[in-house]
C-alpha cells in the first residue's frame, strides 16, 4: 500500500509540474502578445501622428504666394521645419526640404499646370484661323488679347539691387538669345496652329503668363516691380526699357521673314521690285538690288507692324495685299505715316500679346519656369517680405524618425 501511495503522489506531482509548465508557457506568449500589440499600438499613433505633422506642415506654404500667384511654396530651412516638427507630434523626428527645393523647375511647372486646369485655362478657345480674321480671335481675360488697359501704369523700371540679382533662379539657367531664335522663326513659321492650339501644357503654361503677369501696353497688377513683365521672361534683361527694346527686335525679325515670304509670293510687289531696281541700277547688279530693296521692304514693313501692336492694332501672321500698309513709293521717299505709323486698309489679325505668345512658344519650358520665380521673388521682396528667397522655397517635405526601434520616413508634396 505504501508503494501505491508514493506512486501515486509521483504522479501528481509530475501532473502539477507539466501544469505549471504549461502555465508559464501560456503566461510568456500572452505576455508577449500584450507588449507587441502595446508596440504595435505606440507605432500606428506615432505613424498617424507624423503623417498628420507632415500634412500641417505643408499647411504652413506663403499665403500672398498662393494668392497672388495660385502656388504653393513652403519656406524654411531644414531646422526650422524639424523644430515645427517635433511641436507637432513630440516625437524626435527630422524634416527636410531639400528633394524638393525650387531648384528644379519641374515640380514648379507641374502646379502651374494644376492651377491653369483647375481654374479654367484649359477652357480658352484661341486657334490660328479666327485668329487671322476681322476680331482677331484673341479675348481670354487678362490673357493675350491685348484689350483693357493700355499703358504701363507706371515708370520703367531697373533692377538694381545686388543681393536680389545675384539670388534669382534663373541665373543657373543658360538662355539663347531671342533676336537669333525669332529670326530662324519667322523664316519657318508655316504653321502656327501648335502655337495656338488651346489645351496643350505648352498653351497653358503661356496662358498664365500672360495672365498673371503685366506687359506693354497691359497692367495686371500695378504693385508689381517691373511693367513689363511678360518682356522680361521672355529676354532676361534687367530693366523694363531693355526688354520691351528687345522684344521689339525679335517681333521685327519674326515679321521680316514673313514679310519677306508674302513680297515673293505677290507677283506684283516681284514685278514692282524689278522696276525699281532696273531704274536704281541698271544692268547685271540689278538682281542684287532687287534683294536689297526686297529686303529693305520687309524690314520697314515689319517696324511698321510693330507700331500697329503698339497702338493696340493687329497684324496677321500671313498677310494679304488687304493687310499689306506700306508700298514700294513710301519706302524710297521715306514717308513714315502721320502719327508714326501707316495703316492697311484692313485691320485684322493678332495682337501684341498674341506675338508675345509666339515669342514665348520658342523659350525652353525651364528658363520659362525660373523667370517666372523670378519675378516672384521680385515682387514678394517689393511687397511683403525684403528678405523672401525663392531658393529656401519647397514644393514638399521628407520626415523621417526613429520611433522604438523602427524608422518611419514620408515624403508630401502639393
Amino acid at each position: 500500500m505504501q508503494a501505491v501511495s508514493i506512486l501515486i503522489h509521483q504522479r501528481r506531482g509530475s501532473s502539477a509540474v507539466f501544469l505549471a509548465v504549461i502555465l508559464a508557457s501560456l503566461m510568456t506568449i500572452t505576455l508577449t502578445l500584450v507588449f507587441a500589440g502595446r508596440n504595435q499600438a505606440r507605432i500606428s499613433i506615432a505613424d498617424g501622428s507624423l503623417n498628420l505633422a507632415a500634412v500641417s506642415l505643408l499647411s504652413e506654404y506663403d499665403y500672398y504666394v498662393q494668392r497672388d500667384y495660385g502656388l504653393f511654396l513652403l519656406q524654411g530651412t531644414d531646422p526650422q521645419l524639424s523644430r515645427s516638427l517635433r511641436d507637432y507630434t513630440g516625437f524626435n523626428a527630422k524634416a527636410s526640404a531639400g528633394r524638393f527645393s525650387t531648384v528644379s523647375t519641374d515640380p514648379v511647372r507641374k502646379q502651374i499646370l494644376d492651377y491653369m486646369k483647375s481654374t479654367g485655362g484649359a477652357g480658352l478657345i484661341r486657334d490660328a484661323v479666327t485668329g487671322d480674321s476681322a476680331d482677331g480671335g484673341s479675348g481670354s481675360p487678362g490673357g493675350s488679347g491685348g484689350s483693357g488697359s493700355t499703358g504701363s501704369g507706371s515708370a520703367d523700371r531697373t533692377l538694381r539691387h545686388g543681393p536680389t540679382i545675384t539670388s534669382l533662379p534663373s541665373r543657373s539657367w543658360p538662355d539663347a538669345d531671342i533676336i537669333t531664335e525669332a529670326r530662324g522663326l519667322g523664316e519657318k513659321l508655316t504653321n502656327p496652329e501648335a502655337i495656338f492650339r488651346t489645351g496643350t501644357n505648352k498653351f497653358l503654361m503661356d496662358e498664365y503668363i500672360l495672365q498673371k503677369f503685366n506687359r506693354a501696353e497691359h497692367v495686371n497688377a500695378a504693385d508689381h516691380f517691373f511693367s513689363s513683365e511678360v518682356e522680361y521672361i521672355i529676354c532676361g534683361q534687367l530693366s523694363d526699357e531693355k526688354n520691351k527694346h528687345r522684344v521689339d527686335l525679335a517681333l521685327e525679325a519674326v515679321r521680316t521673314g514673313l514679310n519677306l515670304s508674302h513680297i515673293y509670293s505677290d507677283p506684283k510687289k516681284v514685278e514692282a521690285i524689278v522696276a525699281a531696281a532696273e531704274v536704281l541700277t541698271p544692268g547685271p547688279i540689278g538682281a542684287l538690288t532687287q534683294v536689297a530693296i526686297a529686303a529693305s521692304w520687309a524690314a520697314a514693313e515689319s517696324v511698321n507692324d510693330v507700331k500697329l501692336l503698339h497702338k493696340g492694332h493687329k497684324v496677321p501672321i500671313f498677310k494679304t495685299d488687304a493687310s499689306w500698309a506700306i508700298d514700294l513709293d513710301s519706302i524710297l521717299e521715306g514717308y513714315s505715316g502721320e502719327d508714326g505709323c501707316i495703316h492697311p486698309r484692313v485691320d485684322t489679325g493678332r495682337t501684341y500679346g498674341d506675338y508675345l505668345r509666339i515669342l514665348l512658344f520658342v523659350k525652353d519650358d525651364n528658363i520659362l519656369t525660373a523667370r517666372i520665380l523670378d519675378l516672384i521673388q521680385i515682387n514678394m521682396r517689393k511687397n511683403y517680405d525684403e528678405k523672401f528667397l525663392v531658393q529656401e522655397c519647397a514644393t514638399g517635405v521628407s520626415v523621417d524618425a526613429d520611433i522604438y526601434g523602427r524608422k518611419l520616413s514620408y515624403d508630401r508634396i502639393y
